[in-house]
């Protein structure tokens, strides 16, 4: 839990309802959310900003899509782990290889998901 109370974590997606249930569960688990975004633009400005050390990302997003904005996170001067969510969309290993995320879990096994191994690097999940 320690480390997880040093892990910031800004959320990436259009429904403030997902962002909401996300925050509380991650600060459940320890994490400190400290930004969200509703788009990929703001997902960057707030990323270049807060410099989180991990980034929660819809694969769906308004603008384009979260495989795309995981690569621009990536090149950023503090790039985060990136983790892919979608309720409807599927992430396979090439995928997650071309964009460099750590992960893909769908929302709703969000709450049953090892987070920390995901977003603190201790182990992987797809």
């Amino acid at each position: 839990m320690i480390l997880a109370m040093s892990c910031s974590v800004l959320i990436v997606d259009d429904e403030a309802a997902f962002r909401r249930q996300a925050s509380r569960l991650l600060a459940i688990r320890g994490f400190s959310v400290v930004g969200e975004a509703a788009d990929a633009s703001d997902a960057l400005r707030a990323a270049r900003t807060l410099e989180p050390r991990a980034v929660v990302v819809d694969v769906n997003l308004p603008d384009r899509s979260g495989l795309e904005l995981a690569v621009e996170l990536l090149q950023l001067r503090a790039p985060p782990r990136v983790l892919l969510t979608s309720a409807d969309a599927e992430v396979g290993a090439e995928d997650l290889r071309r964009c460099g995320a750590v992960g893909f879990v769908p929302k709703d096994r969000l709450p049953t998901s090892d987070l920390a191994a995901l977003l603190l690097g201790a182990g992987k999940e797809k």
